[in-house]
């Protein structure tokens, strides 16, 4: 009996809108149907992974499709790795709402080498973190609350949006434990998102506590064997908890129930390269076709979430106290005139030997890595650049060196002026590192530890360092942004934010709201289980910004900066979107961007869209890239989107060498 053969259409991750034929042969007797992963020749790629569209039978001995040869699907992925009718749709949805072909959001939905088997390890003792034990808890009304909506919404087998605004150390994770209990007790499953690797330990922890071997964490810093095998288990359902960042949100978590965006704000949520989604956004809408409960929570919720739940588009509820304790006080130190040392005021030296002597722990803000900011003459005024950015190179120590945090260009360190040859070509500025050697020379006594791109570079530092830490084999924490995110430290008595007003100057609409949200997440580090403080270092202490950090204001900050918004009509109150045109030779570059905004200006401009640019990025040239970037305000159809898209395409075709991309719901314009 002659085997019939199938014509599928495969969608792959190229750069092209369509579909490719390929010939199937169900030898096992498995047919294939739209939202299977099929490997497949492509090119002179011998195996690639594509997701098949749509399936009909081919009769017997057909070689060709319209001219074209037939090549041969090499292999059908087995049902695990199925995207199933929700998960083809939200990718559909994807492909559709960020303008990309259907073939470059696949990998999303599959782990790298699917199928791999991952290699049998000794079982790692999970490490312990103090004030974890879910016996102990109590919830409060507030608390009570949202997981009373969600149990009913569970109930219903409906679809709802609830916005969690609680402050740091309010019980948050409390709320989000319970409504997974909920669906787990009902059969269903739960995805639980969080912004950083950084805080998956200590997150996953805590839910295992609760559900046991029903939970796993998958990220990129897995094998890819351990990936494959965490999706397998979680398609088959002996997986109903998915722990991580943004990609765990793709999991093929049987009847999905839940979904958490733990610290919704954050924009690590959104990828800053194709495909450029936004896990929040995505989030909802695969909740929506589940019929999930989809948490959002925050102490600083994104402007555009908060607006959102003000017009009753989420459900609100508010978690206003901090439980055990209050909020920790906020002392503004000026810093003009006030001599400070070394990175150091005498109020914050003061306040940090007080609580080591007390036994506390202290955790330190600086969001600049290395030692020295940058090397310059103080004869000529020569500054060490980055040969291929717009950059200045910043001084390390460990290992010594010149390095550009942009293309990751290395040099070594010139002992003599490069321009005038004079010996006085010194470091100026500073950043972690040197933050964390001259910490050592106020206390010597002190147990050190730095968190930042520099100590996390191996696998398992994450853990480690924050493990330590958790566990106080460590009296001083100091770092980047990464201490900011909703870890929680018992021991730590103080934070000291070095240079609080650092972010209030970048050139971004969203500047005042990142810097209020950086600063009270990272204020929100101290006193979680006892007396704290918190000491913002400033230059400009009279910043509103600054200000409704310090009194732990989320309403007095909304009245400053929504009118300012709305007046100059960037999001939450109209969509933006980005196209980004970069090439090596600059005039070129804004060349075919001034084709482009003439274009759009025809096509597009009116009262509902507005165009602005084509403009410079703050740093022109990165990588050896001269940046130039058009904005263009107001809602556009799937229509136009696609469009733009297509306008793209044709740009690069028409000038050798340029990089274009387009940018739905960018979450920064710089």
């Amino acid at each position: 009996m002659t085997t019939a053969h199938q014509l599928l259409e495969i969608a792959l991750p190229v750069p092209l809108p369509r579909t490719f034929s390929y010939r199937h042969t169900p030898g096992d007797g498995r047919e294939a149907v739209p939202g299977d992963l099929a490997v497949v020749p492509f090119g002179r790629r011998r195996e690639v992974v594509g997701l098949v569209t749509a399936a009909r039978e081919l009769p017997v001995g057909t070689t060709t499709v319209e001219g074209a040869a037939l090549r041969d699907v090499k292999l059908i992925l087995p049902p695990e790795y199925s995207l199933g009718p929700l998960r083809l749709e939200l990718a559909r949805w994807m492909a559709g709402y960020y303008a990309l072909p259907l073939g470059e959001v696949v990998p999303l939905f599959h782990p790298p080498a699917p199928g791999t088997r991952a290699r049998p390890r000794k079982k790692k003792a999970e490490p312990a973190y103090p004030d974890l034990d879910p016996a102990a808890i109590e919830l409060t009304p507030a608390q009570a609350a949202p997981i009373a909506r969600s149990d009913a919404l569970l109930e219903r087998g409906e679809f709802g949006a609830l916005l969690l605004h609680g402050v740091t150390g309010s019980g948050k994770t409390e709320v989000y434990l319970a409504v997974i209990a909920a669906a787990v007790a009902r059969g269903r499953g739960a995805i639980y998102l969080l912004p950083e690797i950084a805080l998956t330990p200590q997150t996953l922890a805590r839910i295992k506590l609760r559900f046991g071997d029903q939970v796993a964490a998958i990220h990129s810093g897995l094998s890819a064997g351990e990936r494959c095998r965490v999706h397998e288990g979680a398609a088959r359902g002996e997986i109903k908890v998915v722990v991580g960042p943004r990609s765990a949100l793709f999991a093929p978590v049987r009847d999905l129930g839940v979904i958490v965006v733990d610290e919704e704000h954050d924009s690590s949520y959104k990828q800053d390269e194709k495909p450029r989604y936004h896990a929040r956004h995505t989030a909802l809408v695969r909740g929506r076709l589940a019929r999930a409960v989809v948490i959002l929570g925050s102490a600083t919720p994104d402007l555009e979430t908060m607006v959102r739940a003000r017009e009753g588009r989420y459900a609100l509820f508010g978690l206003p106290e901090r439980q055990g304790c209050g909020l920790p006080p906020v002392e503004v130190v000026d810093m003009r005139g006030t001599g400070v040392r070394e990175g150091f005021t005498d109020t914050l030296l003061t306040a940090m030997a007080a609580e080591l002597e007390n036994h506390r722990q202290v955790l330190l803000f600086y969001n600049r890595r290395g030692f020295a900011r940058v090397m310059q003459c103080s004869q000529c005024g020569e500054t060490s650049l980055c040969p291929n950015c717009d950059i200045a190179v910043t001084l390390h120590l460990r290992p010594r060196r010149l390095l550009c945090h942009y293309c990751g260009h290395t040099a070594r360190v010139p002992a003599t002026c490069p321009a005038c040859g004079g010996d006085a070509f010194l470091p100026a500025g500073g950043g972690t590192e040197k933050i964390e050697l001259n910490l050592q020379a106020h206390f010597p006594e002190a147990r050190i530890l730095r968190l930042d791109h520099d100590t996390t570079r191996r696998r398992g530092s994450y853990r480690r360092i924050l493990t330590a830490f958790a566990g106080h084999k460590a009296d001083i924490l100091v770092g980047t942004q990464m201490v900011a995110k909703g870890h929680h430290f018992p021991e730590v008595g103080l934070v000291g934010v070095l240079a609080a007003d650092d972010g209030l100057a970048m050139p971004d609409f969203r500047a005042a709201e990142r810097s209020f949200q950086l600063l009270t997440q990272v204020a929100g580090r101290a006193g979680r289980t006892g007396p704290g403080k918190v000491i913002f270092q400033t230059w400009r202490p009279e910043d509103p910004v600054i200000q409704a950090a310090a009194a732990h204001d989320m309403e007095r900050f909304l009245e400053l900066e929504l009118p300012v918004r709305k007046a100059l009509g960037y999001p939450p109150y109209r969509r933006l979107l980005r196209l980004g045109l970069l090439g090596r030779r600059q005039g070129a570059t804004l060349a075919a961007a001034e084709a482009l905004a003439g274009v759009l200006r025809d096509q597009l401009q009116g009262p509902a869209v507005t165009i602005l640019g084509p403009a410079p990025g703050v740093f022109e040239r990165l990588q050896d890239r001269y940046r130039f970037q058009i904005l263009v305000k107001g809602d556009l159809t799937l229509r136009q989107k696609a469009w733009l898209a297509t306008c793209l395409a044709d740009l690069k075709a028409a000038y050798k060498g340029l990089e274009a991309y387009l940018d739905v719901d960018p979450v920064m314009v710089f």
